[in-house]
Protein backbone atom coordinates (compact mmCIF):
# COMPACT_ATOMS: atom_id res chain seq x y z
CA UNK A 1 0.00 0.00 0.00
CA UNK A 2 1.41 3.43 -0.93
CA UNK A 3 2.87 5.78 1.67
CA UNK A 4 1.76 9.04 0.06
CA UNK A 5 -0.13 11.76 1.90
CA UNK A 6 0.02 12.80 5.50
CA UNK A 7 1.87 10.43 7.77
CA UNK A 8 -0.46 9.40 10.59
CA UNK A 9 0.87 7.88 13.80
CA UNK A 10 -1.49 5.55 15.67
CA UNK A 11 -0.74 4.80 19.32
CA UNK A 12 -2.15 1.87 21.27
CA UNK A 13 -1.47 1.61 25.00
CA UNK A 14 -2.15 -1.71 26.68
CA UNK A 15 -1.98 -3.61 29.93
CA UNK A 16 -3.27 -7.16 30.35
CA UNK A 17 -5.51 -6.87 27.28
CA UNK A 18 -5.19 -10.42 25.97
CA UNK A 19 -8.91 -10.72 25.22
CA UNK A 20 -9.22 -7.62 23.06
CA UNK A 21 -5.91 -6.31 21.75
CA UNK A 22 -5.75 -8.47 18.64
CA UNK A 23 -8.92 -6.88 17.30
CA UNK A 24 -7.40 -3.45 18.02
CA UNK A 25 -4.16 -4.28 16.23
CA UNK A 26 -5.87 -5.77 13.20
CA UNK A 27 -8.17 -2.75 12.92
CA UNK A 28 -5.09 -0.54 12.57
CA UNK A 29 -3.17 -2.82 10.22
CA UNK A 30 -6.22 -3.33 7.97
CA UNK A 31 -6.87 0.37 7.41
CA UNK A 32 -7.53 1.44 3.82
CA UNK A 33 -5.04 4.29 4.30
CA UNK A 34 -1.40 3.44 3.70
CA UNK A 35 0.84 6.02 5.35
CA UNK A 36 0.48 4.85 8.95
CA UNK A 37 3.07 4.56 11.69
CA UNK A 38 1.91 2.14 14.39
CA UNK A 39 3.18 2.43 17.96
CA UNK A 40 2.29 0.10 20.84
CA UNK A 41 3.19 0.94 24.43
CA UNK A 42 2.57 -1.98 26.78
CA UNK A 43 2.80 -1.73 30.56
CA UNK A 44 4.58 -5.09 31.09
CA UNK A 45 1.47 -7.23 30.67
CA UNK A 46 1.56 -10.70 32.24
CA UNK A 47 -1.57 -12.28 30.73
CA UNK A 48 -0.44 -13.14 27.22
CA UNK A 49 -0.91 -9.70 25.70
CA UNK A 50 2.77 -9.54 24.73
CA UNK A 51 2.58 -12.84 22.83
CA UNK A 52 -0.27 -11.45 20.71
CA UNK A 53 1.61 -8.22 19.98
CA UNK A 54 4.73 -10.16 19.00
CA UNK A 55 2.76 -11.94 16.26
CA UNK A 56 2.57 -8.60 14.45
CA UNK A 57 6.03 -7.16 15.13
CA UNK A 58 6.90 -7.01 11.41
CA UNK A 59 3.99 -4.61 10.90
CA UNK A 60 4.46 -2.51 14.05
CA UNK A 61 6.84 0.43 13.79
CA UNK A 62 7.65 0.79 17.49
CA UNK A 63 6.87 -1.48 20.42
CA UNK A 64 7.96 -1.50 24.04
CA UNK A 65 6.73 -3.42 27.05
CA UNK A 66 7.86 -2.11 30.41
CA UNK A 67 6.42 -0.94 33.69
CA UNK A 68 5.05 2.58 33.58
CA UNK A 69 3.06 5.06 35.63
CA UNK A 70 -0.38 4.49 34.13
CA UNK A 71 -2.40 4.99 30.98
CA UNK A 72 -1.69 8.68 30.39
CA UNK A 73 2.02 8.22 31.07
CA UNK A 74 2.00 5.49 28.40
CA UNK A 75 0.16 7.75 25.97
CA UNK A 76 2.73 10.48 26.52
CA UNK A 77 5.51 7.96 25.79
CA UNK A 78 3.78 7.11 22.54
CA UNK A 79 3.38 10.75 21.56
CA UNK A 80 7.09 11.33 22.20
CA UNK A 81 7.96 8.46 19.83
CA UNK A 82 5.50 9.48 17.09
CA UNK A 83 6.99 10.92 13.90
CA UNK A 84 3.76 11.42 11.97
CA UNK A 85 2.11 14.70 11.00
CA UNK A 86 -1.07 13.54 12.77
CA UNK A 87 -1.48 11.42 15.91
CA UNK A 88 -4.44 9.21 16.84
CA UNK A 89 -4.79 7.09 19.99
CA UNK A 90 -6.79 3.86 20.10
CA UNK A 91 -6.79 1.87 23.34
CA UNK A 92 -6.36 -1.88 23.47
CA UNK A 93 -10.05 -2.64 24.07
CA UNK A 94 -11.35 -0.46 21.21
CA UNK A 95 -10.98 -0.63 17.43
CA UNK A 96 -11.23 1.53 14.30
CA UNK A 97 -13.70 1.37 11.45
CA UNK A 98 -11.93 0.10 8.30
CA UNK A 99 -11.74 3.48 6.55
CA UNK A 100 -11.39 5.62 9.69
CA UNK A 101 -7.85 6.85 9.04
CA UNK A 102 -8.52 7.55 5.36
CA UNK A 103 -11.55 9.66 6.27
CA UNK A 104 -9.59 11.52 8.94
CA UNK A 105 -6.69 12.18 6.56
CA UNK A 106 -9.09 13.63 3.97
CA UNK A 107 -10.48 16.02 6.60
CA UNK A 108 -7.01 17.32 7.37
CA UNK A 109 -6.10 17.63 3.70
CA UNK A 110 -9.28 19.49 2.71
CA UNK A 111 -9.68 21.78 5.74
CA UNK A 112 -7.53 24.24 7.62
CA UNK A 113 -7.80 22.31 10.91
CA UNK A 114 -5.56 21.05 13.69
CA UNK A 115 -7.80 18.49 15.39
CA UNK A 116 -10.39 16.19 13.83
CA UNK A 117 -12.84 14.08 15.78
CA UNK A 118 -15.67 11.82 14.68
CA UNK A 119 -18.31 9.61 16.19
CA UNK A 120 -18.01 6.32 18.05
CA UNK A 121 -20.20 3.28 18.51
CA UNK A 122 -20.33 1.95 22.06
CA UNK A 123 -20.38 -1.81 22.62
CA UNK A 124 -22.04 -3.23 25.74
CA UNK A 125 -20.95 -6.35 27.60
CA UNK A 126 -23.69 -8.35 25.87
CA UNK A 127 -22.67 -7.10 22.42
CA UNK A 128 -25.34 -4.46 21.86
CA UNK A 129 -24.32 -1.39 19.88
CA UNK A 130 -25.27 2.05 21.14
CA UNK A 131 -24.38 5.14 19.15
CA UNK A 132 -22.56 7.62 21.35
CA UNK A 133 -24.55 10.88 21.56
CA UNK A 134 -23.38 13.96 19.73
CA UNK A 135 -22.59 17.04 21.84
CA UNK A 136 -21.89 20.51 20.37
CA UNK A 137 -18.21 21.30 20.80
CA UNK A 138 -19.17 24.52 22.65
CA UNK A 139 -20.33 22.33 25.53
CA UNK A 140 -16.75 21.23 26.18
CA UNK A 141 -16.55 23.88 28.90
CA UNK A 142 -18.68 21.67 31.12
CA UNK A 143 -18.49 18.14 29.67
CA UNK A 144 -16.32 15.87 27.55
CA UNK A 145 -17.94 16.82 24.25
CA UNK A 146 -15.83 14.66 21.93
CA UNK A 147 -15.11 10.92 22.20
CA UNK A 148 -11.38 10.47 22.66
CA UNK A 149 -11.01 7.26 20.57
CA UNK A 150 -12.13 9.27 17.54
CA UNK A 151 -9.69 12.18 18.04
CA UNK A 152 -6.71 12.88 15.75
CA UNK A 153 -4.37 15.80 16.45
CA UNK A 154 -1.53 17.44 14.55
CA UNK A 155 1.80 16.68 16.22
CA UNK A 156 2.61 20.39 16.31
CA UNK A 157 -0.38 20.97 18.63
CA UNK A 158 1.17 18.65 21.22
CA UNK A 159 4.48 20.47 20.77
CA UNK A 160 2.81 23.84 21.35
CA UNK A 161 0.37 23.07 24.16
CA UNK A 162 1.68 19.95 25.84
CA UNK A 163 0.56 16.38 26.42
CA UNK A 164 -1.57 14.58 29.02
CA UNK A 165 -1.48 16.09 32.51
CA UNK A 166 -0.34 13.42 34.95
CA UNK A 167 -2.10 15.18 37.83
CA UNK A 168 -5.32 13.57 36.57
CA UNK A 169 -5.64 9.80 36.74
CA UNK A 170 -8.96 9.24 34.93
CA UNK A 171 -10.01 12.41 33.08
CA UNK A 172 -6.73 13.74 31.68
CA UNK A 173 -8.09 13.33 28.15
CA UNK A 174 -10.82 15.86 29.02
CA UNK A 175 -8.27 18.31 30.43
CA UNK A 176 -6.14 18.00 27.30
CA UNK A 177 -9.05 18.59 24.92
CA UNK A 178 -10.24 21.58 26.95
CA UNK A 179 -6.69 22.95 27.05
CA UNK A 180 -6.49 22.71 23.27
CA UNK A 181 -9.92 24.28 22.81
CA UNK A 182 -9.22 27.16 25.18
CA UNK A 183 -6.03 27.85 23.22
CA UNK A 184 -8.03 28.24 20.00
CA UNK A 185 -6.85 25.01 18.38
CA UNK A 186 -8.93 24.54 15.22
CA UNK A 187 -11.37 21.65 15.80
CA UNK A 188 -13.26 19.89 13.00
CA UNK A 189 -16.15 17.45 13.40
CA UNK A 190 -16.52 14.44 11.08
CA UNK A 191 -20.06 13.06 11.18
CA UNK A 192 -19.01 9.46 10.72
CA UNK A 193 -18.33 6.41 12.92
CA UNK A 194 -14.57 6.38 13.39
CA UNK A 195 -14.12 3.95 16.27
CA UNK A 196 -15.86 1.29 18.35
CA UNK A 197 -15.61 1.68 22.11
CA UNK A 198 -16.12 -1.11 24.64
CA UNK A 199 -17.84 -0.12 27.84
CA UNK A 200 -15.81 -0.78 30.96
CA UNK A 201 -12.70 1.38 30.48
CA UNK A 202 -10.83 3.15 33.26
CA UNK A 203 -13.11 6.21 33.36
CA UNK A 204 -16.23 4.03 33.62
CA UNK A 205 -14.71 1.81 36.32
CA UNK A 206 -13.79 4.83 38.42
CA UNK A 207 -16.83 7.03 37.92
CA UNK A 208 -16.54 8.88 41.24
CA UNK A 209 -12.93 9.88 40.61
CA UNK A 210 -13.81 10.80 37.03
CA UNK A 211 -16.66 13.06 38.18
CA UNK A 212 -14.39 14.82 40.66
CA UNK A 213 -11.59 15.29 38.15
CA UNK A 214 -13.88 16.58 35.42
CA UNK A 215 -15.41 19.06 37.86
CA UNK A 216 -11.97 20.37 38.84
CA UNK A 217 -10.94 20.59 35.18
CA UNK A 218 -14.08 22.48 34.17
CA UNK A 219 -13.65 24.89 37.06
CA UNK A 220 -10.01 25.48 36.09
CA UNK A 221 -10.97 26.68 32.61
CA UNK A 222 -14.45 28.15 33.07
CA UNK A 223 -13.23 31.74 33.34
CA UNK A 224 -12.04 31.49 29.73
CA UNK A 225 -15.53 30.54 28.56
CA UNK A 226 -17.37 33.36 26.71
CA UNK A 227 -20.52 32.54 28.73
CA UNK A 228 -18.76 31.83 32.02
CA UNK A 229 -21.67 32.66 34.34
CA UNK A 230 -24.01 30.28 32.56
CA UNK A 231 -21.34 27.60 32.26
CA UNK A 232 -20.55 27.82 35.96
CA UNK A 233 -24.14 26.93 36.84
CA UNK A 234 -24.14 24.05 34.36
CA UNK A 235 -20.87 22.75 35.80
CA UNK A 236 -21.82 23.02 39.44
CA UNK A 237 -25.39 21.74 39.59
CA UNK A 238 -24.86 18.14 38.40
CA UNK A 239 -21.62 17.92 40.33
CA UNK A 240 -23.34 19.03 43.53
CA UNK A 241 -25.68 16.06 43.14
CA UNK A 242 -22.76 13.75 42.41
CA UNK A 243 -20.84 15.08 45.40
CA UNK A 244 -23.88 14.71 47.67
CA UNK A 245 -24.72 11.20 46.40
CA UNK A 246 -21.11 10.07 46.78
CA UNK A 247 -21.09 11.41 50.34
CA UNK A 248 -24.02 9.15 51.23
CA UNK A 249 -22.16 6.14 49.85
CA UNK A 250 -18.67 7.01 51.05
CA UNK A 251 -19.12 9.19 54.16
CA UNK A 252 -22.44 7.99 55.55
CA UNK A 253 -21.52 8.72 59.14
CA UNK A 254 -20.52 12.29 58.27
CA UNK A 255 -23.79 12.85 56.40
CA UNK A 256 -25.75 11.35 59.31
CA UNK A 257 -24.03 13.66 61.77
CA UNK A 258 -24.68 16.60 59.43
CA UNK A 259 -28.40 15.77 59.41
CA UNK A 260 -28.40 15.32 63.18
CA UNK A 261 -26.60 18.59 63.86
CA UNK A 262 -27.79 20.94 61.09
CA UNK A 263 -31.26 19.70 60.18
CA UNK A 264 -32.74 17.80 63.11
CA UNK A 265 -32.41 20.54 65.70
CA UNK A 266 -34.89 19.41 68.36
CA UNK A 267 -36.74 16.34 69.60
CA UNK A 268 -39.53 16.24 67.05
CA UNK A 269 -40.30 12.97 65.24
CA UNK A 270 -38.16 12.09 62.22
CA UNK A 271 -40.09 11.37 59.03
CA UNK A 272 -38.57 10.24 55.74
CA UNK A 273 -41.05 11.11 53.01
CA UNK A 274 -40.53 8.80 50.03
CA UNK A 275 -39.18 5.25 50.11
CA UNK A 276 -37.26 5.25 46.85
CA UNK A 277 -33.51 5.55 46.33
CA UNK A 278 -33.08 8.74 48.34
CA UNK A 279 -35.35 7.46 51.09
CA UNK A 280 -33.10 4.43 51.40
CA UNK A 281 -30.00 6.64 51.51
CA UNK A 282 -31.49 8.92 54.17
CA UNK A 283 -32.47 5.97 56.35
CA UNK A 284 -28.97 4.44 56.10
CA UNK A 285 -27.13 7.59 57.14
CA UNK A 286 -29.58 8.39 59.94
CA UNK A 287 -29.10 4.86 61.26
CA UNK A 288 -25.32 5.33 61.15
CA UNK A 289 -25.77 8.49 63.20
CA UNK A 290 -27.63 6.47 65.85
CA UNK A 291 -31.13 7.78 65.10
CA UNK A 292 -33.59 4.92 65.48
CA UNK A 293 -37.06 6.49 65.84
CA UNK A 294 -37.92 7.03 62.19
CA UNK A 295 -41.28 7.11 60.38
CA UNK A 296 -41.74 6.46 56.66
CA UNK A 297 -44.41 8.11 54.53
CA UNK A 298 -45.22 8.09 50.85
CA UNK A 299 -47.85 9.57 48.55
CA UNK A 300 -48.55 6.24 46.87
CA UNK A 301 -51.56 4.46 48.47
CA UNK A 302 -50.11 1.15 47.22
CA UNK A 303 -47.21 1.59 49.65
CA UNK A 304 -49.28 2.44 52.72
CA UNK A 305 -49.12 -0.24 55.42
CA UNK A 306 -46.33 -2.06 53.59
CA UNK A 307 -43.08 -2.45 55.48
CA UNK A 308 -39.82 -0.67 54.77
CA UNK A 309 -36.88 -1.59 57.00
CA UNK A 310 -39.36 -3.32 59.29
CA UNK A 311 -41.53 -0.21 59.73
CA UNK A 312 -44.95 0.46 58.24
CA UNK A 313 -45.21 3.16 55.57
CA UNK A 314 -47.79 5.72 56.68
CA UNK A 315 -50.36 7.86 54.92
CA UNK A 316 -49.17 11.53 54.73
CA UNK A 317 -52.41 12.56 56.46
CA UNK A 318 -50.70 11.45 59.69
CA UNK A 319 -48.68 14.66 59.45
CA UNK A 320 -51.70 16.90 60.03
CA UNK A 321 -51.25 16.63 63.79
CA UNK A 322 -47.64 15.44 64.15
CA UNK A 323 -44.64 17.50 65.29
CA UNK A 324 -41.91 16.30 62.93
CA UNK A 325 -38.79 16.93 60.95
CA UNK A 326 -39.71 15.77 57.46
CA UNK A 327 -36.91 14.83 55.04
CA UNK A 328 -38.56 14.92 51.61
CA UNK A 329 -36.43 12.24 49.96
CA UNK A 330 -37.78 12.69 46.42
CA UNK A 331 -35.47 14.42 43.99
CA UNK A 332 -37.76 15.39 41.10
CA UNK A 333 -40.92 16.47 42.94
CA UNK A 334 -39.54 17.66 46.25
CA UNK A 335 -40.90 21.20 45.99
CA UNK A 336 -44.36 19.98 45.00
CA UNK A 337 -44.47 17.67 48.01
CA UNK A 338 -43.28 20.47 50.25
CA UNK A 339 -46.17 22.68 49.08
CA UNK A 340 -48.57 19.79 49.64
CA UNK A 341 -47.41 19.40 53.25
CA UNK A 342 -47.42 23.15 53.92
CA UNK A 343 -51.05 23.24 52.79
CA UNK A 344 -51.92 21.03 55.78
CA UNK A 345 -51.46 24.10 57.95
CA UNK A 346 -49.41 22.29 60.60
CA UNK A 347 -46.87 24.77 62.02
CA UNK A 348 -45.11 21.96 63.89
CA UNK A 349 -43.61 20.52 60.69
CA UNK A 350 -40.02 21.31 59.77
CA UNK A 351 -39.77 20.50 56.06
CA UNK A 352 -36.58 20.10 54.07
CA UNK A 353 -36.17 18.70 50.55
CA UNK A 354 -33.27 16.64 49.27
CA UNK A 355 -32.35 19.57 47.00
CA UNK A 356 -32.14 21.88 50.02
CA UNK A 357 -30.05 19.31 51.88
CA UNK A 358 -27.73 19.07 48.90
CA UNK A 359 -27.17 22.84 48.91
CA UNK A 360 -26.61 22.90 52.68
CA UNK A 361 -24.12 20.03 52.51
CA UNK A 362 -22.28 21.62 49.57
CA UNK A 363 -21.94 24.91 51.45
CA UNK A 364 -20.55 23.20 54.51
CA UNK A 365 -18.26 20.55 53.11
CA UNK A 366 -17.30 21.22 49.47
CA UNK A 367 -13.67 21.92 48.67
Amino acid sequence: MDKEGLKISIITVSYNSVKTIEQTIRSVLNQTYGNIEYIIIDGASIDGTQRIIEKYLDEIDYYVSERDKGIYYAMNKGIAKATGDIIGIINSDDWYADDAVKSIAECFEKNDVELVYGRIMCITDDGRRIRHPYFPIESIWYQMALPHPSVFVRKKVYNLFGVFNMDYHVASDYELMLRFYSNKVKFHYLNKIVAYFRYGGISMQQNKICDEERYKISMTYVNQCPYADKALLIIQEPYKWTYFRNAFEKDGKIVGNFLNEDVIVDNRNIVIFGIGTWGERCYNVLSQAGIQEIYFMDNSPAKWNTQFHGLYVLNPNELKSMAAHVLIAVKEYGEDIKKQLISMGNSKLHLVTIDELKEMYWTKYSF
